[in-house]
């Protein structure tokens, strides 16, 4: 024995001495050594790296070939060029001239040897576990018929890896293997397709978040690798991703399959928790919007609700959910969004599920969006003390959103207090420069309702004074309403006349009720034409028992700012009127009138942010005093 041993190892050296200077005489050597000794792995070794160092890559092959048959689990030379093979196959685009033989040479070895190359090296992988599913799925591609019986142990492998770093086998799950199983996909215990399907979406969910642009068609593929792990455990199929398809189909199916299903059913947890987080996202992706070259973002704050004294259009107190104003073209999509995610969390909450939903909502990345959502939920079915509780821990918010949120909760309440006139003011401070446009149904009769407000100029300054207008306008109705009280809803009305005109009617009414009527701010804050014709009517149309005054600028001094600025102004009133009075009043008319085109935005945020101390004490129930310092 020893002798063979002795010989084979002679031939072995000589084959190796003569190998670069007389390449024939030293596969004289191998062929000797084959032929005396076939069954020495060093002669059948020598024999393959001969041909290998020579790029003769189809004998290389056939050497290779006996060489991976016969001595498969044995010799550490076999493990190091099965290693570089492989490497060689998984690195096809980007090979160096070394691998390119391999890859060559691979192609002339027969399907069973390639298959049991893979099969060798996955079981000698040891605690390598990502270069064993990578050889999983190399061996996929190479023989896609043997996807279905070993695809279950690649998938427990994944989801082994994805303890240790979720990253990277998330990736590897969602990109290379759920692509090859998709037409064929095994069988797989319920807890483990669970789990698979987790690991996917939070990797999606992980994308949309972390990507300014969003991947192309997220939810489509979503909804692929739900149907496809539906599959894996038998599960009554969802509908397959639409984006003109209504979300209310979706949710009628999740209904029909709630009710056929038992009690708790993973299946109706998996589809009801797509859902949610397809509504969600949604929902948050509209809130922002481009609106005048910017990206602007929606806050979703509290109506106002026209008050009437009759009780014709009074608040509505049901315990009703309150309807969306259709303020924006985007709130429909907003509003059904929100609707949804809401119909699916309160599903999702009930004793059934809540369990395994809270773990999932754990598991998943979605921490941003459910504080932002569970507040707005929190204002939709206004539970004040829930919305406090949540605003404290959101913290990445700006102040301007804080304040606009502090303000909604103070009209929910239905009442201003201090702290929700100091968020007026400072919103009124914070004004973003995009202008954005004035919105329709602001306020509404009858019932509670919401807006989904954009962060635009034109509409915080809207909103702040329908919050204003709200909180005083009562009191229009009261007797003995002071002078300045109307004055300056007459101001705060000049962005509301069409959507509030009673109020605007009952205003003038008091006015021409009453014997004497003091308008100070008239030059000032007053361009509306409608209001200037109807205040000129009143004036040309006094008797002579009663006076109505107003304080107008001094001929030639500009009246853009606050009245108490420059030269002093001029009170006229019609009591006693010459000439000299009239056609001062006629001048006064003539200046607004030329100022109607003026930005009524700015205005209007210029009189808040002036005139804060008297609406102040018209909020509040102050006495107002003779004068006003203007700031």
């Amino acid at each position: 024995m020893r002798n063979n041993e002795e010989n084979e190892l002679y031939m072995v050296k000589q084959a190796q001495s003569l190998r670069k200077r007389d390449p024939c005489a030293a596969k004289a050597w191998i062929i000797t050594a084959k032929t005396l000794y076939p069954a020495a792995f060093n002669v059948q070794y020598e024999a393959y790296l001969f041909e290998r160092d020579g790029k003769n890559y189809e004998e290389a092959a056939k050497c290779f070939s006996v060489i991976a048959t016969n001595f498969p689990n044995q010799h550490t030379e076999l493990w190091q060029e099965i290693n570089a093979l492989t490497n060689a196959l998984r690195n096809e685009s980007e090979n160096t001239p070394e691998q390119e033989f391999f890859v060559k040479m691979y192609k002339h070895l027969t399907p069973d040897v390639q298959h049991n190359i893979f099969m060798h090296t996955i079981n000698h992988c040891g605690d390598d576990l990502e270069q064993c599913i990578c050889i999983y799925i190399l061996m996929f591609k190479k023989f896609p018929k043997s996807v279905t019986t070993h695809a279950p142990r690649l998938l427990e492998l994944l989801a082994e890896g994805m303890t240790t770093d979720p990253d990277l086998y998330q990736r590897i799950l969602v990109e290379d293997v759920l692509p090859m199983i998709q037409h064929k996909p095994p069988e797989l215990p319920p807890v483990l397709a669970c789990r698979l399907y987790t690991n996917s979406l939070e990797y999606y969910l992980r994308q949309i978040m972390d990507s300014e642009s969003e991947p192309t068609d997220p939810w489509k593929t979503i909804f692929k690798v739900l149907m496809l792990c539906g599959q894996m455990m038998g599960w009554e199929p969802f509908l397959p991703f639409s984006k003109q398809g209504s979300q209310n189909v979706y949710w009628e199916k999740l209904v029909d399959i709630l009710s056929a299903s038992p009690p708790g059913s993973s299946k109706v947890l998996f589809y009801a928790t797509t859902l949610f987080i397809y509504s969600l996202h949604g929902y948050i992706r509209n809130c922002r919007l481009r609106i005048d070259d910017a990206d602007v973002s929606h806050v979703l704050v509290e109506g106002f609700i026209e008050w009437a004294p009759d009780g014709d259009g009074s608040e509505d107190q049901t315990m009703e959910p309150p309807k969306f104003s259709l303020t924006t073209p985007i709130s429909p999509d907003l509003s059904n969004a929100f609707l949804h995610a809401a119909q699916c969390w309160q599903l999702l909450n009930t004793d059934q599920f809540q369990r395994d939903f809270s773990q999932l909502m754990v598991a998943l990345p979605l921490a941003p969006w459910i504080s932002r959502f569970l507040f707005d939920l929190a204002i939709y079915f206004g539970h004040r003390d829930e919305a406090n509780k949540l605003m404290g821990e959101m913290t990445t918010q700006s102040s301007l959103v804080q304040s606009l949120q502090i303000l909604s909760l103070n009209l929910m309440q239905g009442s201003m207090t201090l702290q929700g006139f100091q968020c007026i003011l400072k919103i009124i401070g914070e004004l973003p420069a995009t202008n954005g446009h004035l919105l329709e149904n602001m306020t509404l009769k009858g019932h509670r309702h919401m807006v989904f407000l954009p962060l635009t100029r034109a509409a915080l300054v809207q909103y702040c004074t329908g919050a204003i207008i709200s909180r005083i306008s009562r009191q229009v109705y009261e007797p003995n309403c002071s002078d300045r009280l109307l004055g300056d809803l007459l101001v705060l009305q000049q962005l509301n006349l069409l959507n509030d005109l009673r109020l605007t009617q009952q205003i003038f009414s008091v006015i021409k009720q009453r014997k004497s009527f003091n308008l100070r701010i008239l030059s000032t804050y007053i361009i509306g034409i409608d209001l200037i014709e109807e205040l000129s009517h009143i004036w040309n149309s006094q008797v002579e028992d009663s006076n109505f005054e107003l304080t107008g600028s001094p001929t030639g001094v500009s009246s853009g700012g606050p009245a108490s600025a420059g030269a002093p102004a001029r009170r006229i009133g019609t009591r006693g009127a010459d000439k000299g009075a009239r056609d001062e009043f006629k001048t006064i008319t003539r200046q607004q009138i030329a100022r109607c085109n003026e930005n009524i935005i700015t205005l209007l945020a210029n009189f808040i942010t002036q005139e804060q101390l008297m609406l102040a004490q018209h909020i509040f129930g102050i006495q107002p005093v003779e004068t006003i310092e203007i700031k």
